[in-house]
């Protein structure tokens, strides 16, 4: 599958080396080993081949990591490994970014998988024009203007320009980039044509000699959202003989089949059918309940798959009761087998998958697994890191606070003592950031103390992100609320005291989640003052900008996006920043970047995530034009195959988001997320 298909802008930081370019949405700046959806690409061309070269940010100050950082994939002992694409079957994948130095504790790689549920770009787009430059527009009905356009695709512009075009494009060369960014275009658009239907597209891809077109092809079957891929993708995962069948093998390989499970997730997630839910899950108790399968990615995958059942919340009807039942039974069953530490890695994705089906609540179910995650977290266990980091953030999205419920106030103690006490780094800020999930005012009250009294390149940052979620939330449950004044102050107060840009960086995306206008001067001029210096920084600051909905930003934000063609990380993140505060204008300022006659790959892939994540019918025809420009390179028209994709995407968030929300990504394999080849990796 080709290298576009892996996102972009990947950071180099620390040593200066350069990463791929990528097209799904937010700026990254990761190591190797653990990455945020939507970030890396991988380098599927003639070996040897490099994909397209993004500069990354230089990190000035990042701090040297202090925790222990994610396991080897191929450790002794444990389950085995499917591996990344091999010689045979593809070319091989190299392993990029930061392998030495980057610390994988840091804050931003929380906020860079979860981040799309927190910026919701295309609510802007679907709200129309903002036509004002204040933001009165955000303060209520009465002050909301009139004048609006609304820049969604229309049907007619899918069916009559953007599928009948990635089609014609796909029947009319065997490029791999270019098959495979189309393959996954026409996945999420998600809808037949009047004269074509595109799961039969999909399976002539299941054949290819190539493993990396076949996985693709998998998940672009479950990214469609079609059920009719049901029977195909539980053939796939199972190996069974018609699976063996549709890929034309003797047996159908360890990522393809891990790649099904996810398909499968993805479908049985967007579909409320309780039956289709539980063919689902048939499919990945069989893989969790043999012996038969031991291959992690395929185990990883079966877990995290029953996490995106969505089988619902609160008092269920008997047959969906009687199903949560049975996934919850199932993945514990799993999570007491005795095994060796190795396996430890696999099971620490059932704690975050467990809460994800069940959501925050009270019931006796919430309580029976809140009190067994209580347990894992106890520091004097001795259980292995990747255990007490599941722990941490499943009592996250379980727990309410003391204030809603007084018999939960213990869940929070055991979180803030860990915090304190434990010996791992990662679950200690994943404690920190699980207090702020939880919110109320007594986790308000320690966050607010984290920030001002503690260490000052990682503690505070993830108090500074988790005071932002707690009031993010609140705010989302009461639309008449007013930003809570003492944490904006006290944020602020670190933005100006502060002097690492990695903290910074926290500082304004929490200052704009808590919508802390009171900031919004300081940031703008902290932005005039390093967008051409601290370019991860002002990224950061343009976000935030846009978070608070500040739309007196807009002129200098625009700014930044046309000063930075040769700065494809904070491009994107401008653009990104000016598409969620409004400004439909971006589009044209984008797509002008687009008609440079020897365009450089970095800035084309950091212009086809932008367009891809603001979604404006207005880029179609450029994006159109591109494609079929066929004197251009297969990587340059790829990437406009990738954004016209995204442009028509039928789901208002990437449909990675659902899966990257609250994952243990510090437990990463290969199909997962490791070295750029797995699912999350893909745009």
């Amino acid at each position: 599958m080709n290298n576009l298909l892996f996102s972009s802008l990947a950071c180099a930081s620390l040593l200066g080396l350069a990463e791929l370019g990528s097209a799904h949405g937010g700026i990254y700046r990761g190591p190797g080993d653990t990455v945020p959806p939507g970030t890396r690409p991988r380098n599927p061309g003639n070996p040897g081949r490099p994909g397209p070269i993004t500069p990354g940010p230089h990190v000035p100050g990042a701090p040297s990591s202090s925790g222990p950082h994610t396991p080897n994939p191929a450790a002794p002992n444990g389950p085995p490994t499917g591996g990344p694409p091999g010689s045979g079957t593809g070319p091989k994948t190299p392993r990029s970014g930061i392998q030495l130095t980057d610390d994988l504790t840091r804050w931003s790689f929380w906020w860079e998988f979860n981040k799309d549920r927190f910026i919701r770009l295309r609510d802007a787009l679907d709200a129309g024009e903002i036509t004002t430059g204040g933001e009165e527009f955000y303060l209520g009905p009465n002050r909301r203007v009139a004048s609006r356009e609304t820049a969604r695709p229309a049907e007619s512009d899918i069916q009559n320009i953007i599928l009948p075009t990635l089609k014609r494009i796909l029947d009319s060369t065997d490029d791999r980039d270019i098959n495979s960014s189309c393959v996954v275009a026409l996945a999420k658009i998600g809808r037949d044509h009047k004269d074509f239907a595109i799961l039969p597209i999909f399976k002539k891809f299941l054949k290819r000699p190539d493993q990396e077109i076949r996985e693709t092809a998998a998940l672009a079957m479950g990214i469609s959202g079609m059920v009719a891929a049901v029977p195909d993708l539980t053939d796939l995962a199972l190996d069974t003989g018609a699976g063996r069948k549709l890929c034309g093998r003797a047996e159908v390989d360890i990522r393809t089949r891990s790649f099904a499970c996810y398909a499968l997730g993805l479908i049985a997630h967007r579909d409320a059918n309780v039956d289709l839910k539980r063919q689902v899950f048939t499919v990945f108790d069989k893989l969790l309940s043999t012996d038969q399968d031991r291959d992690r990615n395929i185990l990883v995958a079966a877990v995290n798959g029953m996490g995106l059942l969505n089988i619902g919340h609160g008092n269920l009807p008997e047959k969906e009761a009687k199903l949560l039942d049975d996934v919850l039974g199932s993945m514990m069953a799993f999570y007491n087998k005795k095994a060796g530490r190795s396996v430890d890695l696999i099971k620490s994705h059932v704690p975050p998958s467990i809460a994800k089906l069940l959501g925050r609540g009270n019931t006796a179910r919430h309580e029976t697994f809140k009190q067994i995650f209580l347990n894992n977290l106890d520091p004097k266990k001795r259980d292995s890191l990747d255990i007490y980091r599941g722990a941490a953030i499943a009592l996250g999205q379980l727990a309410e606070p003391s204030e809603v419920d007084a018999g939960d106030a213990r869940y929070s103690k055991a979180l803030l003592d860990y915090f304190h006490t434990g010996k791992d780094h990662q679950a200690r800020y994943f404690s920190l950031m699980s207090l702020g999930q939880i919110g109320g005012i007594k986790n308000r009250a320690v966050l607010l103390r984290v920030l001002s009294k503690g260490g000052k390149s990682l503690e505070r940052p993830w108090a500074a992100l988790a005071l932002g979620v707690l009031e993010f939330h609140r705010l989302d449950r009461d639309k008449s609320a007013a930003c809570d004044s003492s944490i904006g102050f006290a944020l602020a107060k670190q933005l100006k005291d502060g002097s690492n840009p990695d903290a910074q960086g926290a500082f304004a995306v929490a200052l704009g989640l808590c919508r802390s206008v009171d900031a919004a001067d300081q940031m703008m001029e902290l932005l005039n003052r390093y967008a051409k210096s601290k370019e991860e920084l002002a990224g950061y600051l343009c976000i935030g900008l846009a978070l608070m909905r500040h739309g007196s930003a807009r002129t200098l934000v625009h700014d930044v996006v046309r000063q930075s063609v040769r700065r494809p990380d904070l491009l994107k993140q401008a653009a990104i920043a000016l598409g969620k505060l409004g400004d439909r204008t971006v589009t044209k300022t984008l797509t002008d970047m687009l008609g440079d006659p020897q365009p450089n790959l970095a800035k084309l892939s950091a212009i086809a995530a932008a367009l891809s994540f603001i979604g404006d019918r207005h880029s179609i025809q450029p994006l159109r034009k591109m494609l079929c420009n066929d004197s251009l390179t297969p990587l340059s028209r790829a990437f406009a195959a990738v954004a016209l994709g995204g442009v028509a995407d039928k789901e208002p968030l990437p449909w990675s988001a659902k899966l990257a929300q609250n994952i243990n990504y510090r437990s990463a394999v290969e199909t997962l997320t490791t070295s750029g080849t797995g699912v999350l990796d893909i745009l």
